[in-house]
């Protein structure tokens, strides 16, 4: 899904990452702040050719529990690039991020995330053009 303004100036090249990524989370435990969880995330390219992006500052964490689930949305309407990365074709980078879920229990906890990225040639005043990439698996967070 490309969002903002800037789709209007369609980027074949960046279109294609939302099929290439795969996201995974490779650790995610309870952060020392109430309501926080730190992960380490691995983001591999399957495209034929290097991907050259951003990650943008919107994520989305779905979790379940035993009674229930939810999700904790931080969105941003107008996107802009926060960490420029380029990962070369069948490779893979890691990364660590803490996330705040204000609503996360204190049971045992299955979470997945989504993380933005955009493009940082299509770039204007109303932000970047985006793409949401979804893990493709949980972790259970203790």
């Amino acid at each position: 899904v490309v969002t903002g303004g800037c789709h209007l100036q369609p980027d074949p090249a960046f279109a294609v990452l939302g099929r290439s990524f795969e996201l995974r989370i490779v650790e995610a435990s309870r952060g020392q702040a109430a309501g926080s969880v730190d992960f380490e995330f691995e983001l591999t390219n399957g495209g034929d050719s290097a991907a050259a992006a951003c990650f943008g500052p919107s994520r989305t964490v779905s979790y379940r529990t035993a009674s229930g689930g939810g999700s904790s949305v931080q969105a941003f309407y107008h996107p802009g690039c926060e960490y420029e990365f380029t990962i070369a074709s069948g490779k893979a980078m890691r990364f660590r991020e803490t996330l705040s879920i204000p609503e996360l229990s204190s049971a045992p906890t299955a979470i997945e995330v989504e993380i933005e990225v955009v493009n940082p040639r299509r770039c204007g005043g109303f932000g970047c053009a985006s793409i949401h990439v979804k893990s493709l698996n949980r972790r259970d967070v203790m």
